[in-house]
């Protein structure tokens, strides 16, 4: 029997992520495909991040209200679709290296936060050391301080 390191949100994530790369041909999943899984649904952790934070502002300066979670899921969908695909679509996907690197950021921050399970906030949080995930995330108006 193996050691329940995630919460089954946290896995369901994860496994929706996988799926996604697939059914986009993509061979591997990346910080991408994760950070699109979890600004998906309306009621996703992502979108009551969104509705709860203070947009970071516009590039001209000004302060917005709350962050908009559709301008995140079409930068995040955007950079999905720029990403070459392989027909025929693969039949699975992995986890990339980066991705397997996200996963130990995160489980790290767990431990570091004395939590015994890695849950969908640590993710979220380590999505923010992916560098091209950051700047969609922070072009959307969620910065790693807001979220």
């Amino acid at each position: 029997m193996t050691e329940r390191t995630m919460t089954d949100a946290t896995a369901n994530a994860i496994q929706e992520a996988l799926n996604l790369a697939r059914d986009n041909g993509h061979p591997t999943a990346e910080p991408l495909h994760l950070a699109a899984t979890l600004f998906q649904k309306d009621d996703s952790i992502g979108a009551r991040v969104c509705a709860r934070a203070e947009s970071s502002g516009t590039p001209s300066g000004g302060s917005g209200g709350p962050v908009d979670v559709n301008v995140v899921r079409r930068n995040l969908n955007r950079l999905l679709l720029k990403k070459p695909s392989q027909t025929p679509a693969p039949l699975e996907s992995s986890p990339s290296s980066s991705l397997s690197q996200l996963l130990r950021t995160a489980t790290a921050a767990a431990k570091a936060n004395g939590d015994a399970l890695v849950a969908l906030d640590h993710l979220l949080a380590a999505l923010y050391d992916d560098r091209t995930v950051r700047a969609e995330l922070e072009g959307g108006g969620l910065t790693k301080k807001s979220a």
